[in-house]
């Protein structure tokens, strides 16, 4: 779940994990489904009984903290949720009591002497499940954030024995909508001159013509902030079969909006040549 609380998982791994795709949510929605049944649902006479005091316990990871309830249906009755004061942890109540789920079914009564009082059927007033959503922040996802779990534990003070946890697990995959375009500027070249070596290269008229790539990165998402850094790698035709220079970086011009300031690694101009820089005329 995700944006408007309904969304379905990119897919399901073979281990039937749930694989969900982040890319500017602020939230996720972890739907919650809780049935009170008999043990076996073809002879529901047998045992089944109202729980009395049904509580749902559920504990978060630092990733993702509760943030609100939500129903499934707007009609739904709002159920009561008390978080503590970081959000790992929350209990909600379901219901005191949260009825039988099943009506008594249509199998053959037991003989006379061993019959007991039957079981009343489920009243069509009380809903025989509760459904709704756990409103969790997405705040605390990194790109380091791989997988989530969310533990998951009832309780009732009516006889329920096998009550174990449930673990809700899902896997997460980063999404950001980056693009990149890019222009030279030239975009045609000529090479004339004489042919120096490395060694005999001090000054920036000494290798060649000036060309500049213009390189614009867009992110149509929210800031990423929250999501770490994004990283460009750009490639280009470094050096001929014969080991000279065909293109040489003589500097990188960075202008990036507000924020930590960007950096390139390897620097360029890694042989320190003189540059000069006439006004108007860019370098590349």
């Amino acid at each position: 779940p995700c944006g408007g609380h309904r969304c379905p998982p990119r897919h399901r791994d073979a281990d039937g994990t749930a694989t969900f795709a982040m890319s500017d949510q602020k939230d996720v929605a972890l739907e919650i489904h809780v049935t009170n049944l008999p043990s076996d649902p073809t002879a529901p006479e047998r045992d089944g009984d109202d729980a009395h005091e049904a509580l749902l316990m559920a504990n978060f990871p630092e990733e993702l903290p509760y943030s609100a309830v939500r129903p499934y249906d707007a009609r739904d009755r709002p159920l009561l949720c008390v978080a503590n004061a970081n959000g790992s942890q929350v209990q909600c109540e379901l219901g005191n009591p949260l009825p039988r789920g099943a009506q008594v079914g249509a199998a053959p009564a037991p003989p006379p002497a061993m019959s007991r009082a039957p079981r009343p059927p489920l009243s069509p007033a009380l809903p025989p499940q509760v459904r709704f959503y756990l409103i969790l922040s997405t705040l605390g996802i990194t790109l380091q954030t791989r997988d989530l779990a969310v533990e998951l534990a009832l309780s009732t003070i009516s006889e329920q024995p096998g009550l174990a946890p449930v673990v809700a697990r899902a896997r997460v995959v980063i999404e950001l909508p980056l693009s990149v375009t890019g222009v030279a500027v030239p975009s045609r070249l000529f090479f004339g001159g004489t042919v120096r070596g490395e060694s005999a290269v001090r000054h920036e008229s000494q290798v060649g013509s000036a060309v500049r790539y213009e390189v614009m990165v867009s992110n149509r998402g929210q800031s990423l902030k929250t999501l770490g850094s994004a990283f460009l790698t750009l490639l280009w035709p470094h050096e001929l079969p014969s080991g000279k220079w065909l293109l040489y970086p003589l500097e990188l011009e960075l202008a990036a909006p507000p924020g930590p300031p960007a950096t390139c690694s390897p620097a360029a101009n890694p042989l320190r040549l003189a540059l000069v820089r006439p006004p108007g005329r860019g370098h590349g």
